[in-house]
């Protein structure tokens, strides 16, 4: 007995074992919308009870927590780290450490406080970011009502249940307003609408069903599943989890996000390029600086000590703090302009922006429905405003109605806000009030145009009470609630799909009367709503019964069987509408040669019409869908790319490969969105853009910006400020290359052209005029304000170098000039064998020409007395400081000393000025020559 027994265990072991192995097999397969609930219960091992807590458990063991990832603060160190990896820091690192070997304490203290006040302005800039990032982002529902720990026989115990320990095979309760915690198979719903805008795209809410689907039904029509981070908006329904944390629909993109490289920006190449350059350079003029020296018989340690500062003059060592402030003001103009810049050189990227991919849902729309336009009678009326705040009015053709004295209007209004079960609220936020709507979107919006004509819905609830309902069906495809008037009668409003309602009408309310309904009248009704339907417009249909309260059972039958004589009274158009700033800032992007391209989950039709209406989509441009995009290898997405303006119903995997696509084809991509399903393309992308207020977490962190007021115009805003900032990158690098250039050709000049002559710097006034004079006139120049015309000129070349070839030929041009005004007025201080003189001159000199070329670099192509001289206030500051220092050099003991410098008379100051300031005069010609070749 025994024998058959352990026979008998042995095959319920194997049993079990296969049919947790199917059970697998069919989660693998991913079939749950296509099976019936009674397989979803099998295939999970539970039912309609739900689990037990002491089952649940074991669950939680083998699945994990129901969370994307462990939450985690901004990491310091890290931060450190990626600042220390510009590769300027590396060379000046090595530098500090050269100067160390050679016991120049000096020359290494100062290089080494360069390296820690840039660094510790991108720490502090980007901690500071991301902190403001952290105060962003939305706290998950905590808790989910379930059912668990059933008995055999009685009611079941529904309880609350932290969200991360939801396990596959748990009961979720689901109600209006309720936070989705897991993916979930509907079994059971009652009018059971969700808001999936963030994991689709799609702006309507979707009505929920029970019946299994196709297999091959893509995500965002799977009506079957509720999914995790949605929004229940109305009704009520029950489901079986069938995924949690990175196994759900939401996990998956985050699963994408993490295998998605982060492209390099193109600053980061620039700075690349140009530190090994520099490099390079600098070991070059060291290089022979040295052997020069050998070759003229200079004292060994002499000449290395020498050769080092050559080497440092070659180097702009301020350039990678000068890069960094120059970032910082960009980032602190963008939080005045309502934007969070993750990362510094996200500011530069969006300046270089040659295309950008945005989402419609709450990117360019406001993700609010409104109604547009209302047909009353034989009238279209034209509703204004935007949005859920009741700000707005009525017009038909220009001209302003009073709704309140528009009897047919009115009427409309009022059955549009009772016969619904949105409400309308206002609440505190940090910058103010914001109206919000708790309910369906569609619902709220007859509620927000009730309130724009000044019909309140509390008020309106108060004087009409609601008695009896018959709540939306989506076979039958209306709603009726019914209400008792001031005489005690009833009155039933209905609203509806036009074609339901107009079946229920026999009179048509006109110009405050009621007339009869013929067939030419509801032939014509149908045709308005055809071509609002067109307009990728949500239309509805309100009518209305007044009867007696006796008689409300036997109206309710009647009218559940389409035999009731309603009265007609209009059609609401309404539409998820673009922000009102929109249609400009795309403009704009236009006129600064930038591609605006739409990729967005919602329906083909809704999609052009916004885009079309905003301006992206033009009679010449291409839209495709998700399907197009699906059948489409790389290459021949690539060959058509360019063409189109408008992609509709994609995934995150089509929008994926859109990004990719316009990189491929040489674009620089800011991708923008709020929803998980743009989280792919947004890191993807050179910089991804996350709306603030309605982004969801994942968005927000994937971001390379976030915008706190959620307004496309924004970006307009970040791109005009990264052009300005990488101009006045490019005008610093001119500046301090310029500089260095000029003492590169001095120095290498005074050795070859003036043989017996001594050194005419020494090391310590070469690091002066480096960190001291350069080091305050950079920074300042940093913060040059913007030139006009910015946003009229095309993108970038993302291939365009820091240094171009003009300005590298503008540099040498400058560079020259420097070098023989130096010197001259050396040569001439040297006359008298005063070689402490002659250098106290020569080093003046050197550092007042940086001071006028200073004034030069404000523009590469527009004169200063045209930009104004105090334009720059910052920068005057800057020379008032610069010129004070280089006196207080000539003139102090301590400084005498440390620099080897003598004091100058007024009259060597008088020649100081009047040669440095050439190279202003000089470059000043430049400019007008060239605006009039040009």
């Amino acid at each position: 007995m025994d024998c058959i027994s352990a026979s008998y265990q042995r095959l319920a072991d194997l049993l079990k074992k296969f049919n947790i192995v199917w059970r697998l097999n069919l989660a693998k397969e991913n079939v749950w919308h296509a099976s019936k609930v009674e397989e979803v219960f099998e295939t999970l091992g539970s039912s309609h009870k739900g689990l037990t807590s002491a089952e649940a458990e074991k669950r939680l063991q083998k699945y994990g927590l129901n969370q994307l990832g462990e939450e985690k603060g901004v990491n310091k160190f890290a931060l450190l780290v990626s600042q220390l990896k510009n590769p300027l820091l590396g060379v000046l690192i090595a530098a500090a450490l050269i100067s160390f070997l050679v016991g120049k304490l000096v020359d290494t203290i100062v290089v080494a406080a360069v390296i820690g006040f840039n660094t510790a302005i991108g720490v502090f800039q980007e901690y500071k970011a991301e902190t403001a990032l952290q105060s962003l982002k939305s706290m998950a529902a905590p808790e989910a009502e379930v059912i668990r720990d059933c008995p055999e026989r009685g009611a079941c115990t529904e309880m609350r249940v932290k969200t991360k320990e939801i396990v596959p095979g748990d009961i979720l309760l689901l109600s209006t307003g309720d936070k989705i915690p897991a993916d979930a198979r509907l079994f059971e719903v009652t009018n059971l609408e969700i808001d999936e805008s963030m994991l689709t795209g799609e702006s309507t809410p979707v009505r929920k069903t029970v019946e299994p689907l196709k297999k091959d039904t893509p995500v965002a029509d799977r009506t079957n599943v509720a999914f995790s981070g949605t929004i229940v908006t109305q009704g009520r329904g029950k489901a079986v989890v069938i995924a949690t944390g990175m196994n759900t629909e939401v996990g998956k993109i985050a699963k994408l996000i993490k295998e998605t490289e982060k492209v390099e920006t193109p600053l980061k190449k620039r700075t690349h390029d140009l530190s090994k350059k520099l490099g390079l350079l600098a070991l070059l003029v060291s290089s022979l600086t040295f052997v020069i020296g050998l070759l003229r018989a200079i004292e060994l340690y002499e000449i290395f000590l020498f050769a080092l500062a050559s080497a440092v003059s070659a180097i702009p060592e301020g350039l990678p703090a000068v890069m960094t402030i120059t970032l910082a003001v960009g980032v602190n103009r963008m939080v005045k302009r309502n934007a969070i810049i993750r990362k510094l050189q996200a500011v530069d990227t969006l300046g270089s922006t040659t295309a950008i991919c945005t989402d419609k849902t709450g990117t360019l729309t406001t993700n609010q429905m409104t109604v547009q336009k209302i047909l009353v009678g034989s009238r279209i009326v034209n509703v204004t405003g935007v949005g859920y705040a009741p700000e707005g009015h009525f017009e038909i053709d220009d001209s302003k109605l009073e709704p309140k004295k528009d009897e047919g209007l009115a009427l409309f209004l009022q059955i549009g806000a009772l016969c619904n079960d949105a409400k309308l609220r206002q609440h505190e936020v940090e910058d103010g009030y914001r109206w919000e709507i708790f309910g369906d979107p569609t619902e709220g919006a007859l509620v927000v145009a009730a309130e724009k004509a000044g019909l309140n819905k509390y008020e309106l609830e108060e004087k009409f009470p609601r008695v009896d309902e018959i709540p939306f069906n989506p076979e039958e495809r209306y709603m009726a609630t019914f209400h008792e008037t001031s005489n005690k009668d009833l009155v039933v409003y209905v609203k509806g799909a036009p074609e339901a309602i107009l079946d229920m009408c026999s009179e048509i309310l006109e110009d405050g009367k009621t007339k009869e309904l013929t067939s030419n009248k509801k032939k014509e009704i149908l045709e308005i709503n055809t071509e609002m339907a067109s307009s990728a417009l949500r239309v509805l249909a309100i009518a209305y019964h007044t009867t007696e309260k006796s008689m409300l059972d036997d109206f309710k039958k009647r009218l559940q069987k389409r035999n009731n004589k309603l009265v007609f009274v209009g059609l609401a158009g309404m539409i998820d509408p673009p922000r009102p700033e929109v249609k400009n800032a795309v403009q704009l992007f236009k006129r600064a040669g930038i591609r605006v391209i739409m990729s967005t989950g919602d329906h083909k039709l809704t999609a052009k019409a916004i885009a079309r209406e905003v301006g992206i989509l033009s009679p010449n441009s291409k839209d495709f869908t998700g399907e197009d995009v699906e059948r489409m290898s790389d290459d021949e997405l690539d060959s058509v790319i360019d063409d189109v303006a408008v992609f509709a119903r994609v995934s995150p995997a089509h929008k994926y490969r859109i990004v990719e696509s316009l990189r491929r084809k040489g674009h620089v991509v800011a991708m923008t969105g709020d929803g998980v399903n743009d989280a792919p393309a947004l890191k993807a992308a050179e910089i991804g853009v996350s709306m603030g207020i309605t982004g969801t977490d994942v968005t927000k962190e994937t971001a390379d910006m976030v915008l706190t007021d959620d307004n496309f115009a924004s970006i307009v805003n970040a791109v005009e400020e990264g052009r300005v900032v990488f101009e006045n990158i490019r005008k610093v690098v001119k500046y301090l290359i310029a500089t260095n250039t000029g003492e590169i050709i001095t120095i290498l000049a005074a050795l070859l052209l003036l043989p017996g002559v001594p050194l005419i710097f020494t090391p310590v006034q070469i690091l002066w005029v480096n960190l001291v004079t350069d080091g305050l006139l950079d920074k300042f120049l940093a913060m040059e304000p913007k030139e006009k015309g910015i946003m009229d000129q095309p993108p970038r070349n993302p291939k365009e170098k820091i240094i171009n070839r003009d300005i590298m030929l503008n540099i040498a041009y400058m560079g020259v000039f420097m070098a023989i005004g130096t010197l001259c007025i050396f040569m001439s201080g040297y006359t008298n064998g005063d070689l402490q003189r002659a250098q106290t001159l020569g080093f003046t000199t050197m550092a007042m020409f940086q001071v006028f070329n200073a004034l030069n670099c404000r523009s590469r192509t527009t004169s200063v007395f045209k930009i104004g001289l105090t334009t720059n206030k910052y920068l005057l500051v800057g020379i008032v400081a610069s010129v004070s220092l280089q006196v207080l050099a000539t003139i102090l003991p301590p400084l005498q000393t440390a620099l080897g410098t003598t004091a100058l008379s007024m009259w060597d100051w008088l020649l100081i000025v009047l040669i440095s300031s050439s190279v202003f005069i000089a470059d000043e010609i430049r400019k007008s020559v060239r605006r009039k070749v040009k």
